[in-house]
């Protein structure tokens, strides 16, 4: 009976942070202070902005090199990408309107 609840709650803790963690590039370039800068899968160029350097101007290249500094985001932006560019897919008839 307590081996099912530890693993019920594990699962659950997976669960929750697989959700949280999930398109976070999207929350990035939607954000407050923006980004990504391009009009179509803003999530996804956040992404790939975030990974490298491409795009990158001022003290924008200093996220990049703190990103993998830290090892954890790297890891967290490859992982989130695919469910990027299914939110940003999504969002494409948003995007399209403004």
């Amino acid at each position: 009976m307590l081996r099912n609840g530890i693993i019920r709650i594990l699962t659950s803790l997976l669960l929750a942070s697989t959700l949280l963690l999930a398109s976070c590039g999207t929350f990035l370039a939607r954000g407050s202070n923006s980004y990504g800068s391009g009009d179509y899968y803003k999530g996804t160029q956040a992404n790939v902005q975030l990974l490298t350097t491409i795009g990158a101007s001022g003290y924008e290249g200093y996220s990049t090199i703190f990103c993998w500094v830290t090892i954890v985001c790297p890891v967290a932006a490859i992982v989130t990408l695919p469910a990027d560019m299914v939110v940003d897919t999504a969002l494409l008839p948003y995007d399209s309107m403004n």
